[in-house]
């Protein structure tokens, strides 16, 4: 097992032992689960004060990479989106620039595993698709807030391709998007069109076209890239779907 090297100390030196800490569990191979050695122990290693690892470690915590655990010790902690779901919102929503490249990244990895999401459809996923859009309708006639349904219904395309990335991404530009919508002109002024656009991503969906399906997911999106472009000073053409 390679062992911790003593830091030269800094002005920030919680960010070192952050940093040291992170190469730490990368070099020795840890997994998620893992016990690091006491607190003592890397302080000593690493040449620093308890305090110093002890804050690094609760820095480390928020991000999911350690975790501590009372009486017990460090642990490696589990992989999880939530820190970047909880912090990403607040620190693009008044950028709509950050927005609309947020929205490309995720647009890209959901058109290019469509092919797979449709090898991989089951009928249960088929069935929940079409009570969502059955919601969904309801809430447009009414012109209520489509916000739960419009985030299940994307949820519900990627359920079965077990990536994890993609879900996380979805998670984070949905509550991006509509944290943005309280601070910014985006408001969705054609709910029935949206749910329109979501009948025609599951149709094309449910007959296994994947370019059509490509296709119908990519104009989706146009919608939001046309409220956004107008945020930012831009012409658009006529109103499409908003909902992310």
């Amino acid at each position: 097992m390679s062992m911790l090297t003593p830091l030269k100390r800094a002005p920030l030196l919680h960010h070192s032992v952050q940093d040291a800490l992170k190469r730490y569990v990368a070099d020795n191979g840890f997994k998620t689960g893992d016990a690091l050695p006491s607190e003592a122990e890397l302080a000593r290693q690493l040449g620093v004060s308890r305090t110093s690892v002890r804050e690094a470690v609760k820095a480390l915590e928020t991000i999911g990479i350690l975790e501590s655990r009372r009486g017990s010790g460090v642990y490696v902690g589990a992989f999880s989106f939530d820190p970047l779901v909880e912090a990403l919102p607040y620190g693009l929503m008044p950028d709509t620039t950050a927005i609309a490249e947020l929205l490309d990244v995720r647009c890209t990895l959901e058109v290019a595993l469509v092919e797979r999401a449709i090898t991989r459809r089951t009928q249960e996923q088929v069935a929940a698709l079409r009570a969502n859009l059955e919601r969904f309708r309801a809430r447009a006639e009414a012109g209520g807030p489509l916000d739960a349904e419009d985030r299940e219904f994307h949820q519900l395309l990627a359920m079965n391709l077990g990536n994890r990335v993609l879900s996380g991404l979805i998670d984070v530009f949905w509550r991006t998007y509509h944290e943005a919508t309280r601070q910014i002109d985006l408001v969705n002024s054609t709910p029935l069109q949206t749910y329109l656009d979501h009948v025609a991503v599951f149709d094309a969906f449910l007959a296994g076209d994947v370019e059509a399906t490509k296709a119908t997911l990519d104009r989706h999106y146009d919608g939001i890239r046309s409220l956004l472009d107008r945020q930012k000073g831009g012409t658009a053409g006529a109103e499409a779907s908003t909902a992310s």
